[in-house]
C-alpha cells in the first residue's frame, strides 16, 4: 500500500465545520445506533476500539484498492468523531492544543493507535492504574488528523465521504426518513 507520511494533519481538520460534524454524528448515533449509545461509557469505548482494529485490518487488506482505502479512511474518521463525542471533547478546542506532526503513514497511525486504545480498555477491565481517558483521547485525535490529512492527500473531501457513508447506513433502518 503506497500511503505516504501524514502532513498538515491539523490544518486539514481546521478547515472543516467541526461543531456541525460532531452534532450530526451525535444525532446519527442516537438515532441509528441506539444499541451502542445505550451501553456504558466503558463498553462504548471498547466498542470503538474494536472498530479501529477492524479498520486497521481492512486497510491492510485493501492494498492498492482505492475504494477500500477510502472506505477504511472514512469509517475511521466517523468512528473517531463518535469517540470524541463519547469523551465529551469539543474538537475545535482539542485541535487548538495539538501541534505535533506525526511522521508515520495513515496505516501505521491507525494500527498503532487502535492497539493503544485496545490496551487502555483491557487495562481498565483489569482495574489497572492507567490514565485511559488521556490515552484514548490522544489516539482519537491522532486518528482524526491522520484521516483528514490522508483524505486531502488523495483529493477526497472528508465531509462528502462522511455524508455519503452515513446515508448508506441510515437507509438500512426500517424507519429511515421518518425519524
Amino acid at each position: 500500500m503506497a500511503l505516504v507520511a501524514v502532513s498538515s494533519e491539523t490544518e486539514s481538520l481546521l478547515r472543516l465545520n467541526l461543531e456541525e460534524i460532531q452534532l450530526d454524528q451525535f444525532k446519527h448515533d442516537e438515532t441509528y445506533h441506539r444499541e451502542i449509545a445505550r451501553l456504558s461509557t466503558q463498553d462504548r469505548l471498547k466498542h470503538m476500539a474494536l472498530h479501529f482494529a477492524k479498520y486497521s485490518g481492512n486497510l491492510a487488506e485493501a492494498g492498492e484498492d482505492h475504494g477500500a482505502v477510502q472506505k477504511a479512511l472514512t469509517d475511521t474518521f466517523i468512528i473517531a468523531v463518535s469517540t470524541t463525542n463519547i469523551l465529551n471533547v469539543r474538537l475545535s478546542d482539542a485541535l487548538a492544543e495539538v501541534s505535533a506532526r506525526m511522521p508515520e503513514s495513515f496505516a501505521t497511525i491507525l494500527t498503532t493507535r487502535a492497539g493503544r486504545m485496545a490496551a487502555a480498555c483491557e487495562k481498565l477491565d483489569h482495574l489497572e492504574d492507567v490514565a485511559f481517558r488521556p490515552i484514548i483521547r490522544q489516539c482519537v485525535m491522532d486518528l482524526l488528523r491522520a484521516a483528514a490529512a490522508e483524505a486531502e492527500r488523495h483529493g477526497w473531501e472528508i465531509e462528502t465521504l462522511v455524508r455519503k457513508r452515513l446515508a448508506g447506513v441510515k437507509q438500512k433502518m426500517i424507519f429511515h426518513g421518518r425519524v
